[in-house]
């Protein structure tokens, strides 16, 4: 369901980049170390993204990023996260598409607070279909509830709510827990205050923190796919 993982395969237990014929491992060593997105790439951009939420949200089996943002696990990654390189990997993008998916990328990579500042530039700009997602998502991993409900109903009902639910539904299902299931996805789609309230009491360590994980690794990866397509239209 997330296109950008469908652009990585396992070979031999490692996750391999298809299209660019490199492991995620290099991908990113090679970045950390200072190559130049273009170069790493090799003409297919998006499979660089793909490589990068792979190192971020890791595979189904993972539970991806803490619900509360860390320090970045890889601070070395932060210029090829960034609005300028991102903008020579995707030239014809418009700046705020730019931005968004910089929020994204650095969100997930943890750099909280590059990540807050280019989501907030790119709302700024006009920017309506992603910048508000990646604002109210900072703000949950803050953690601020009640800033993230205020980006959340900015966000209103967004398209990609549908596709969220379904995906989450074999976890919810596991979890076995239909009145967390009915706050969740009830009304036919998802409801993003019931996943605040999940996020803010669920406890380190338990079963309700490892399913809000997991919840948030597929509402991540789905969210950071449509900004990357969005960038590469």
């Amino acid at each position: 369901m997330n296109p950008l993982q469908d652009r990585i395969d396992i070979v031999d237990g490692r996750p391999i980049v298809k299209a660019i014929g490199q492991s995620v491992d290099d991908v990113v060593r090679r970045l950390e170390g200072g190559e130049p997105t273009v170069k790493v790439a090799a003409s297919q951009p998006l499979d660089l993204i793909a490589a990068l939420a792979f190192a971020a949200l890791g595979d189904d089996s993972s539970e991806g990023p803490s619900l509360v943002q860390q320090p970045p696990a890889r601070p070395r990654l932060d210029q090829a996260l960034s609005t300028p390189e991102l903008g020579r990997l995707f030239p014809n993008a418009p700046r705020v598409a730019l931005l968004a998916l910089a929020a994204g990328l650095l969100q997930i990579h943890d750099f909280w607070e590059p990540s807050h500042e280019a989501a907030q530039e790119a709302d700024d700009l006009g920017e309506r279909r992603f910048s508000a997602y990646w604002h109210a998502v900072a703000h949950r991993r803050e953690p601020d509830p009640g800033n993230a409900s205020y980006w959340f109903r900015r966000v209103g009902k967004h398209p990609l709510f549908s596709a969220l639910a379904e995906a989450a539904a074999p976890l919810l299902l596991e979890y076995g827990d239909d009145r967390l299931t009915a706050r969740l996805t009830g009304s036919g789609g998802w409801n993003p205050s019931a996943m605040i309230d999940l996020c803010a009491t669920a406890k380190t360590g338990t079963a309700q923190a490892g399913l809000a994980r997991r919840l948030q690794r597929l509402e991540l990866g789905l969210l950071l796919a449509a900004t990357a397509e969005a960038a590469s239209d």
